[in-house]
């Protein structure tokens, strides 16, 4: 979640399925997307990470539990001086978090110019520049990528042009 207002930019990230499972990752990254060797480590990152799967310490999913939704990150912020949200799911995020083309100003200012289908076309382009995941190692080629965007609008004028 990226929120931009008159105090700044402040980006909300939620990796607690990250720190699980850090040394399985860790090795699932050393080999090839597609390889046997990938997929065998795959498989021991995730049932370290299924062991910490709704549980304290680790990650909540409320697809297999709506109980959980009391772990979510939740805040609260005054909408006087938002400019800007964007909420993005890690296969959108990826240009910032894990490819390091963009900066989440850098992203803002795409989806500002350029929309929300330009995120995905060069989070799509960098996916294929990298099919194996070496370059930037990771599960699999690509990713689920979804962005939700407002921004604030000064004045709106009716359709039709009237006030």
């Amino acid at each position: 979640m990226l929120l931009d207002s008159t105090e700044g930019l402040t980006a909300i990230v939620d990796d607690r399925v990250d720190a699980t499972a850090r040394s399985e990752r860790a090795a699932a990254d050393r080999f090839p997307i597609g390889s046997p060797m990938k997929h065998a480590a795959l498989t021991r990152m995730k049932h370290a990470e299924l062991a910490a799967r709704n549980q304290a310490g680790g990650f909540w999913v409320a697809a297999a539990d709506p109980d959980v939704a009391v772990h979510a990150l939740t805040g609260r912020m005054a909408l006087d001086g938002l400019h800007r949200v964007a909420a993005l799911t890690d296969g959108a995020a990826r240009l910032v978090t894990a490819f390091e083309l963009l900066d989440w100003h850098e992203l803002l200012t795409v989806l500002d110019t350029d929309g929300l289908g330009e995120i995905i076309r060069r989070t799509r382009a960098a996916e294929a520049s990298d099919p194996h995941g070496i370059r930037w190692p990771r599960n699999k080629v690509s990713d689920d990528a979804t962005i939700a965007y407002a921004q604030q609008v000064d004045d709106v004028t009716p359709a039709g042009g009237g006030r």
